[in-house]
């Protein structure tokens, strides 16, 4: 006669053996899902995420005084000095740390010369998701930059600017369209009058 012991080896060996076998599958799910790729890069996102890229300075120096005298404005000159890098991750973050200073000098009349220093600092982030040639820049986060101005008229200050400098900063109010080609990159936020050049700084 069999006891109530050796009755229930065979239903917990076949219970044990249903559990193993469920982990065996468990795992291999998990090995397959931690196995998967994500899918590779392509175009122009291949081309412009994953990388650090510094602003051509002097382009946007000349690009900030074209603008001012197609507007009619008598700039003379336009002095951009400093430094602007953009780290574009391959999960489209985007770290941008800027420390530059736009210097626009303009002369009206014969006795009026205005000086206006425009300070750019800080660092600002966000996500900008790539669609073939259109970034689009989503929960950006720029309380830790700000731009600066003073105003000079004939060498003291003065409350306010007798003209506006072309917005030279990106954010998410606006897509922007990209160009990318090995060492290059270009960025022109739409509405913008500057289209800002980037040179590969990694």
């Amino acid at each position: 006669m069999r006891t109530d012991l050796e009755t229930q080896l065979p239903v917990r060996r076949t219970r044990s053996l249903a559990l193993a076998t469920a982990l065996a599958l468990g795992l291999s799910g998990c090995s397959l899902i931690e196995a998967t790729q994500p899918e590779p890069l392509e175009k122009t996102a291949a081309c412009a995420l994953g990388h650090h890229w510094k602003l051509d300075l002097k382009d946007l120096g000349t690009q900030v005084l074209a603008d001012l005298q197609n507007r009619k404005i008598q700039a003379t000159s336009v002095d951009a000095t400093g430094s602007q890098i953009l780290t574009w991750g391959t999960d489209s973050s985007v770290l941008v740390d800027t420390d530059y200073t736009l210097k626009v000098k303009a002369q009206p009349a014969a006795d009026k010369t205005y000086l206006i220093t425009q300070t750019h600092k800080g660092v600002a982030s966000g996500k900008a998701y790539i669609n073939s040639d259109v970034a689009i820049p989503r929960n950006w986060d720029e309380r830790g930059f700000s731009v600066r101005t003073v105003t000079t008229l004939n060498g003291s200050r003065i409350r306010h600017a007798p003209f506006v400098i072309a917005q030279t900063d990106f954010d998410d109010v606006y897509g922007i369209e990209i160009t990318c080609n090995g060492n290059v990159l270009t960025t022109h936020a739409r509405q913008s009058a500057i289209t800002k050049t980037w040179s590969k700084a990694d």
